[in-house]
């Protein structure tokens, strides 16, 4: 799952969104690109409203590989690395 960064104009963090919806707001000139690696927008405008919600980190240190997951207050997979 790609996901896109996403930051306030004051550069606090928001909710990440999918490529489609960065490039609408890329398009529409309503963000400007900040960094290519990992891709994140800033956006222009201050939105109503602060998209953010609360999600839990899971670190899993194998003996070989590390992996991580990101899961919402239901117990739903967000993004999984």
């Amino acid at each position: 799952m790609t996901v896109v960064y996403v930051l306030a104009p004051d550069r606090t963090p928001l909710m990440s969104c999918t490529p489609v919806i960065a490039r609408l707001l890329l398009k529409d000139g309503k963000a400007k690109v900040v960094r290519r690696t990992p891709f994140t927008i800033k956006l222009l405008d201050q939105p109503q409203t602060t998209y953010t919600q609360s999600l839990t980190l899971g670190v899993d240190t194998g003996s070989s590989v590390i992996g991580s997951a990101v899961a919402d207050e239901a117990g739903q997979y967000c993004l999984s690395l």
